[in-house]
């Protein structure tokens, strides 16, 4: 009797046990395996794409949510490209992953610009196949990095962020908000580089030195946004080189950011002047001056940039795009070296409006040539855009990508 208890007590554990055992993994089955590259042509041949049939995709992680800089999302590299990975559910995923994506399932789409596969479920669609897999990322330099390295894996060297913004952290982690860094290179080149409020490393101040980050390409609609993959790969401890004196792109659709300020000397309107526009089809904001709502209005408005020093600065130079239409006065272009703020005309201005190439008109993009600024070194320099318009005329001028180099 008491071996039968036994038997039967062993009977209900194991019967116990099996109630609660875990149910065998199963994976989606193998399908037809294309590539990044294949996959981008798939979107460019017939748009957003729902996958309903077995197709399988397989790379390598290069970047994961770890340090929050992006969320549900990681990007994917194999031999042909990268694309970034949209994931119903976060985590599971990490960089150095081999994996093979099963596409069933799966939306292919853009996002400003950016192609994306979505609607990833990473328990279900992804199986891992490997860990701690080393992608090296592509050495490029600035001016090589176009939308065409969408998504790739990137390492910028000898590279530095502007002077202006050293005060900067690189992103408002207190209120969540991004943030935007400028790096350049010793050749005037310079690159936004984009981080989230909700990263690990928002609040961090900018780095001080020159040297390497590691980078993912990223954009939106054209305008480039670099992504950090982690903060350890910031290695930018070395000493600074004399980089850019003043950039102005109007990316961020802000007239007065970073110093610049519009001044009406005379007249008035009942809009702005000066404002960022898109108008044209343009792929980033540029600033645009009119005095025509309507009707024209006499005003006399200035778009005057924050000091800059170039006391020390070799060669310092100035470039900029411009482009106009309409029938009114030029655009001029003054430069001062006892500026301060308020009204221009308490202080002294040269006018070098005949230094620069301008527009030939019907709204013609130019870049005003290299503008010798050595005979105005000073470390309290100023240039201003003066945009005059009268009750009977006026033309509509419009500026972008304004650089000092120094």
């Amino acid at each position: 009797m008491k071996k039968l208890l036994y038997i039967l007590a062993i009977a209900v554990v194991v019967i116990s046990c099996r109630k609660y055992d875990t149910p065998p993994l199963t994976y989606p089955e193998e399908g037809t395996t294309i590539t990044i590259d294949s996959l981008r042509q798939l979107y460019q041949a017939q748009g957003p794409t729902t996958f309903n049939y077995d197709l399988d995709l397989y790379g390598i992680v290069t970047m994961d949510e770890n340090d929050g800089n992006i969320y549900k999302s990681v990007f994917l590299q194999d031999h042909t490209g990268a694309i970034n990975v949209r994931m119903l559910n976060g985590g599971g995923v990490y960089q150095g992953d081999s994996v093979r994506i099963a596409l069933n399932g799966c939306y292919l789409n853009q996002f400003g610009g950016v192609q994306q596969l979505d609607s990833v479920n990473s328990d279900w669609n992804i199986v891992k196949l490997s860990v701690d897999n080393y992608f090296p990322p592509e050495v490029l330099t600035i001016d090589q990095i176009t939308t065409a390295k969408e998504s790739q894996l990137i390492q910028l060297n000898n590279v530095q962020v502007v002077k202006w913004q050293l005060d900067d952290t690189y992103a408002d982690k207190e209120n969540l908000e991004n943030g935007d860094v400028l790096i350049e290179d010793m050749n005037g080149n310079a690159i936004n580089v984009r981080t989230s409020g909700y990263a690990s490393f928002a609040d961090e101040q900018v780095a001080q030195g020159s040297g390497s980050i590691i980078l993912i390409v990223s954009h939106f609609n054209g305008e480039m946004q670099l992504l950090i993959r982690s903060y350890s790969e910031i290695n930018m401890s070395g000493s600074r080189f004399i980089g850019l004196q003043l950039y102005k792109d109007f990316n961020d659709d802000n007239i007065n950011s970073y110093g610049w300020t519009v001044y009406n000397e005379s007249g008035s309107a009942p809009f702005d002047i000066w404002e960022t526009s898109s108008a044209g089809g343009a792929p980033n904001p540029y600033a645009a001056a009119s005095n025509f709502d309507g009707v024209n209005y006499a005003v006399d408005s200035w778009l005057i940039s924050p000091s800059f020093d170039i006391a020390s600065a070799p060669n310092p130079r100035l470039a900029f795009d411009n482009a106009y239409s309409y029938t009114g006065d030029p655009l001029e272009l003054y430069i001062s070296l006892d500026y301060v703020s308020g009204s221009p005309s308490t202080a002294t201005w040269d006018n070098i409006t005949s230094l620069a190439n301008w527009s030939a008109g019907s709204f013609t993009w130019v870049n005003s040539g290299d503008i010798d600024l050595s005979p105005y070194q000073g470390s309290n320099v100023h240039i201003g855009f003066r945009y005059q318009g009268s009750s009977g005329d006026g033309s509509t001028w419009e500026l972008d990508n304004i650089v000092i180099k120094g």
